[in-house]
């Protein structure tokens, strides 16, 4: 079983570089989904009889979520990088999502954070064995400002429940950044060249400046 992240108990687990990886299968099988590569429904989501069959598919619920302007309009070029008119490390279509969330500028900040990191792990080079290290490091970096971000100023009973909304943020952006074939194929190469190597949840500044 995946360990459980939070900020109590993750400054003491050694955490695998991998320790996402059912997130990353569900991020990359929307993200097929939405090229047309696999149309199921989740497997979070068991149903039986017809109600299974009435159900839309993985594709057609995020081209439901693009008209109704929860999701942007993707880019979907087989461009691995993607447009990024602004230079800011981010793809455009992804900032424009991140614009769009209903969240205070904070929160945006640290999406922002996540969506860099998702960015260049489509782009880093496999073979650095450094540069993998360090990615993965900023990774886990990112899911720590996330949940410091959306805890900020409120009690610790809705701490679980917020850090969850921020969670369901970041894995969004990690499905749409992965939205095409050749950028999920990136990806997955990505994940395995992490296989085996391990990680620690990190202590003191975790948010970047922007």
């Amino acid at each position: 079983m995946q360990p459980q992240f939070n900020r109590e108990s993750l400054p003491l687990i050694r955490a695998t570089r991998q320790r996402c990886a059912h997130l990353t299968a569900l991020a990359l099988s929307l993200a097929l989904a939405a090229c047309g590569g696999n149309t199921a429904t989740p497997a979070a989501a068991p149903t039986s009889g017809a109600s299974a069959a009435s159900e839309p598919g993985m594709k057609q619920q995020l081209e439901d979520l693009e008209r109704r302007g929860e999701l942007p309009a993707l880019d979907r070029s087989t461009d691995i990088a993607g447009p990024d008119t602004d230079r800011n490390g981010i793809r455009d279509d992804i900032d424009a999502y991140i614009a769009a969330l209903p969240v205070n500028e904070a929160v945006k900040k640290a999406s922002r954070q996540v969506a860099r990191v998702q960015q260049k792990s489509l782009l880093i080079d496999l073979n650095d064995r450094g540069a993998l290290l360090a990615l993965s490091d900023a990774s886990m970096a990112s899911t720590a400002c996330m949940s410091e971000t959306v805890e900020a100023g409120l009690p610790l009973e809705q701490h679980i429940r917020v850090r969850r909304d921020g969670h369901a943020i970041a894995l969004k952006i990690e499905a749409i950044t992965a939205n095409t074939p050749e950028r999920a194929e990136r990806y997955m190469a990505y994940m395995r060249a992490l296989h085996g190597t391990t990680t620690t949840y990190p202590e003191g500044k975790v948010c970047e400046d922007e």
